[in-house]
């Protein structure tokens, strides 16, 4: 429906670089408000109620690119264009794309920045982009299936061509309308969504961009169903197994993720057939750039993680690791918590049993603070993403006091992770009593214990029960680190020369040794020799992509029943971080 007293000439034939970037904040809004009701739609290629997160998390990177490059170009008395913004979307969407649906989605976008004009998105450039992301979409892709947001994608193309309008408007809506309808033939496509009685949950995300472009363009928003799942699936199809390649894909345990540069479109095709060998889900994807700077993003569900990783070490730089195991269900949930889940503020789809959400743009009542050594580097980034907020101990720790006392919060849950001696420990508590809000300062003494009270927190209990869950869980895992030695010194274990690896559990010397792979590993068997079910590294700067797969494969292939999760740490230090819970 057209909004009153608006012709169809009248309508915006296109829009420019400002009107483009209004789009895309709105589909951050947008993804925002549909994020539980995609997550709920989760049941392909593996049910881990993630989808809707991933594509938020996707679309605000391409937001925050574009708004960078934006005040970059007003900063030097320039004009940005539609093109220069189309662009950026696309870059910050492959460069911070999750999961497969996210992938799919960065190729949109870079195909809008591929089509468009200078000046302005118009209908002939937006149908030329739609063509052009199928096309790219096809091709990254290892074996395309229907009935997923690739089919959205292709029928929503279909639609805008079959448009013969010259407002982008009306080509918008076409191609939305097209979208809904191949949305709603998902479930009859793809049988694991006709069991659970579900749309695609890609494709629903996809058509939320093509109806804020609607509603950018008009000021309404095309009337859509609730697209929620049923409360008991189909009675016929409920108990039936998946066959064939669907049972393939629900079987494979881990979903690697990775970036590639110094590499071309040679090679990210070479990348695209290695993979393919290896596992399913395949997707290799470029961010149109050209040189070192050009980014790919990388994807594959596979039992062979090492070898997923290594195929890729000749044919570039690999940078940005990220390993999740899908099939096991703790598991899923303990990696999600450390990297997105904030425990009903917002950015996961799984809550805790009998639990509402927070709404999204209320303060939270209550707020954890983690104490960070870089408070900008990748350790920071999984306290953040994990919903706490990061401040830095300043010079001898002593800026951390200030920094916990401007976080304003009715109650604070202060997680110090080694990075505070004991006076400073004790000043703090002095400078926090002299408010009148509730504080708790849990005895983190490392940055694993803290991201495992981290993944316990509980907003919806009392502080009390909340801090004693989180200590609790802090308590419970053992945590050592690796540094190198910087003289030569006498230790428990014998002599150490300087460049030595040296493995700490507490502030005892636990091993030397010269090899980074053999001595975390080593390391971690250290601390596995009084039982655990969890393993947790960190991974410095020093670690690379090869260091990184053998580390993660040993562990696994040395502990079958212990779950190993990974994450980078950055430069620091600390070489690595172990924790065993």
């Amino acid at each position: 429906m057209s909004e009153p007293g608006t012709r169809v000439e009248e309508r915006p034939a296109s829009l420019d670089a400002r009107g483009l970037l209004d789009w895309a904040r709105r589909c951050v809004e947008r993804l925002g408000q549909h994020r539980e009701e995609i997550n709920s739609l989760n049941v392909f290629p593996v049910p881990d109620a993630d989808t809707g997160t991933n594509l938020l998390h996707t679309m605000r990177a391409a937001v925050d690119q574009a708004e960078g490059e934006e005040a970059w170009t007003s900063e030097g008395g320039g004009t940005t264009g539609a093109r220069e913004i189309a662009v950026a979307l696309g870059h910050g969407a492959v460069h911070g794309a999750r999961g497969n649906s996210g992938v799919i989605l960065s190729q949109v976008l870079r195909a809008v920045g591929e089509a468009a004009t200078f000046t302005v998105v118009d209908a002939v450039t937006f149908r030329r982009a739609l063509r052009t992301a199928v096309t790219l979409v096809d091709n990254a892709i290892s074996e395309p299936i229907e009935g997923t947001i690739v089919t959205v994608l292709r029928e929503a193309a279909s639609g805008a061509a079959r448009s013969s309008a010259s407002s982008l408007v009306e080509v918008a809506r076409a191609a939305a309308d097209a979208a809904a309808e191949a949305l709603d033939r998902t479930p009859s496509q793809l049988p694991v969504l006709g069991r659970a009685g579900v749309v695609d949950a890609g494709g629903r995300g996809l058509l939320v961009l093509f109806d804020t472009m609607v509603e950018v363009l008009t000021g309404e928003v095309p009337e859509r169903p609730v697209y929620a799942p049923p409360a008991v699936p189909p009675a016929a199809e409920e108990q039936r197994e998946p066959t064939g390649e669907h049972a393939a894909l629900a079987e494979t345990r881990f979903e690697v993720m990775y970036s590639l540069t110094h590499s071309d479109d040679a090679r990210a095709d070479e990348l695209r057939s290695g993979l393919r060998t290896l596992g399913d889900s395949v997707v290799v994807v470029g961010d149109g750039g050209t040189g070192d700077t050009a980014r790919w993003a990388v994807h594959v569900h596979t039992d062979e993680v090492g070898p997923a990783i290594e195929v890729a070490l000749s044919l570039g730089r690999v940078s940005e690791i990220r390993v999740t195991d899908m099939l096991d269900p703790e598991g899923v949930h303990t990696s999600e918590a450390r990297r997105g889940h904030r425990h009903g503020h917002g950015t996961c789809g799984a809550t805790d049993a009998g639990s509402a959400p927070q709404p999204e743009a209320a303060p939270p009542e209550r707020v954890v603070v983690a104490v960070v050594s870089d408070p900008t580097g990748p350790l920071a980034d999984l306290f953040v993403e994990a919903g706490a907020r990061v401040v830095s101990p300043g010079p001898g720790g002593d800026g951390a006091v200030q920094s916990v006392l401007e976080v304003i919060a009715d109650e604070l849950v202060v997680l110090p992770n080694g990075q505070l001696s004991r006076s400073q420990i004790v000043a703090l508590d002095a400078a926090l009593r002299d408010g009148d809000r509730r504080v708790l300062i849990l005895p983190t003494g490392s940055v694993v214990q803290g991201l495992s009270a981290l993944a316990v927190h509980d907003p919806g209990t009392t502080l009390s029960v909340d801090g004693f869950g989180m200590a609790d869980a802090a308590a419970a895992t053992r945590h050592a680190h690796l540094v190198r030695a910087d003289r030569e010194a006498l230790t428990l274990v014998g002599r150490c020369s300087p460049g030595d690896l040296l493995g700490m559990v507490g502030h005892d010397v636990a091993l030397i040794g010269t090899d980074l792979v053999d001595a975390v590993c080593l390391l971690a068997g250290r601390l596995l020799s009084s039982g655990g079910e969890l393993v947790t590294v960190l991974l410095g700067h020093e670690y690379g992509a090869a260091e990184t797969g053998a580390v993660l494969e040993r562990l696994r292939r040395s502990h079958p029943d212990i779950e190993v999760v990974g994450y980078a740490a950055g430069p620091g230090q600390v070489l690595a971080h172990v924790g065993v819970e």
